[in-house]
């Protein structure tokens, strides 16, 4: 056999070993899909939560908990075109602010003397910036200090983020049964203001209407998602007492590792997919992601880093079988992401050496057909699940969209996987080390613009009007956009 006999020989067993680990990663994808059949899908908008009423036993105080660095440009404007929207009370905003980060403390301090009773802030004891973990155990030391005051819920966010007002009444309803509640988040609708950041709508889409309401069915544990986590005061002071901090120091990841360390440590979780009575919106935390290619990278990077290696170090296989199948899930993508550009990437050089005359023996033959044709079912069922998820949240199936995009996101990860790589075998020396904080950039929707933040500051009457009307637009504009099917007719969503 020559030279050329021998490469193509090598290429055709690579593409086969390439294939079947494709075929082998999409088992556990089938299993969560017939779990979601079997469970979710049975009855999967009944979770409805009454509204909280006035005149029934006191509601739960609630602080929402920002930290921030450098959001000078966001911070006041998501404030206010929330408080717009919010009803709920007793609530406030706890915003966390670095003593060097001058402009961002700047707008905090104006927000809290505009709105004594619902925002304060906490200035961070160190020069930032250090992370959103430290950050938020900071303000957790500060506002639980005093538990006779201590808010009964905390709810966390980030400076980019537009909260459902329901969500607090979810919130409310929840944390008599669990001490732990994720709601789902969403992606704003990305598709003419960036093809990266459109990649976000289908991959949060999908997770957050399929495979983390299957996980919370079958009790596993809850990953925050970081942003619409709400957190009871007796887990809150079960931490601080226990160990002196909420999340864990020194990760990427923090939030993810609480909700493994909640259920660990006997406390019950839930993940809330749910429309309240009367309302067919579904309670969710809606956001922009980054836009820009690098900056995507960087946060997937961080993601996959953080859960693949740095938890694995802190958390490693321990707990139910259902607990160790979504561990197995949640860090595969560290080796899988890299598998469907591996297999393009060996067609493309086994092609010009003949590979396609070539053939294996009988029953490596039978093997490479079988495995071609059981991932070409499993990629169908994939783009059918992507497709409905995506329908269930934007109103229209967006098949077209979301193969155009599938390639996108696949280089994305793919190379988000070869950062984490490499910052676990050199910058965090095989997660033994703590890496530096990689800010994601925050953008707010247009909406948001005419509550520019100016000085001096207009008079508070005067300037809720306009976060108040921007809220309503925006509303109104959301609800106008998308169109969902809901028991089998159209109604307006967002």
């Amino acid at each position: 056999m020559g030279a050329t006999g021998i490469m193509t020989e090598y290429l055709l067993y690579a593409l086969l070993a390439v294939g079947i680990a494709i075929s082998i990663s999409s088992i556990d994808d089938l299993i969560v899909d017939w779990l979601w059949f079997l469970t979710a899908r049975k009855n999967p908008h009944t979770r409805r939560v009454p509204p909280c009423q006035e005149d029934s036993k006191p509601r739960p105080r609630i602080a929402v908990f920002v930290a921030n660095w450098h959001e000078a440009g966001v911070l006041g404007r998501m404030v206010e075109g929330n408080l717009a929207n919010i009803t709920y009370r007793p609530f406030m905003f706890v915003l966390g602010v670095y003593p060097n980060d001058v402009e961002t403390l700047r707008i905090a301090k104006d927000l809290a003397a505009e709105y004594p009773e619902v925002v304060r802030f906490v200035v961070n004891r160190q020069n930032g910036p250090t992370s959103k973990g430290q950050m938020l155990n900071e303000m957790f030391e500060a506002i639980y200090a005093e538990p006779q005051t201590a808010p009964e819920l905390v709810v966390l966010h980030d400076s980019e983020d537009i909260i459902d007002p329901k969500s607090f009444d979810v919130f409310a309803s929840y944390s008599a049964e669990y001490a732990f509640i994720q709601i789902p988040v969403f992606s704003l609708d990305s598709r003419q203001r960036s093809k990266v950041g459109a990649t976000y709508m289908e991959e949060f889409a999908e997770r957050h209407t399929r495979e983390m309401v299957v996980r919370s069915a079958l009790g596993s544990f809850v990953p925050s998602a970081g942003v619409g986590t709400c957190l009871r005061r007796d887990l809150i002071f079960h931490f601080l007492n226990s160990r002196g901090h909420v999340l864990q120091p020194g990760t990427v990841t923090e939030d993810y590792i609480l909700g493994a360390e909640t259920r660990r440590d006997g406390y019950r979780s839930t993940f809330v997919y749910t429309r309240q009575p009367q309302d067919p919106t579904i309670v969710a935390t809606l956001e922009y992601f980054p836009k820009h290619f690098w900056a995507a990278v960087k946060q997937k990077s961080r993601w996959i880093y953080g859960i693949a290696f740095d938890a694995t170090a802190r958390l490693g296989w321990s707990g139910s079988l259902w607990d160790i199948f979504f561990f197995y899930r949640d860090r595969k993508g560290a080796i899988t992401n890299l598998l469907a550009p591996l297999s393009l990437l060996l067609l493309l050089i086994a092609l010009p050496v003949g590979v396609k005359h070539q053939s294996f023996s009988r029953t490596l033959d039978l093997i490479s057909a079988a495995m071609l044709a059981f991932n070409a079912i499993t990629m169908s069922v994939r783009l059918y699940f992507k497709a409905i998820s995506f329908h269930e949240i934007y109103g229209f199936y967006g098949i077209g969209g979301i193969v155009v995009r599938w390639p996108l996101a696949i280089l994305i990860n793919a190379i988000a996987v070869l950062r984490a790589w490499r910052v676990f075998l050199i910058e965090s020396g095989l997660a033994s080390r703590p890496i530096a904080w990689i800010k994601t950039q925050h953008e707010l929707p247009p909406v948001f613009e005419p509550l520019t933040r100016r000085a001096p500051r207009p008079p508070a009457s005067r300037a809720f009007m306009p976060a108040r009307a921007a809220s309503l637009l925006w509303l109104g504009a959301v609800k106008l956009r998308s169109r969902r099917l809901v028991d089998g007719r159209k109604t307006n969503e967002y």
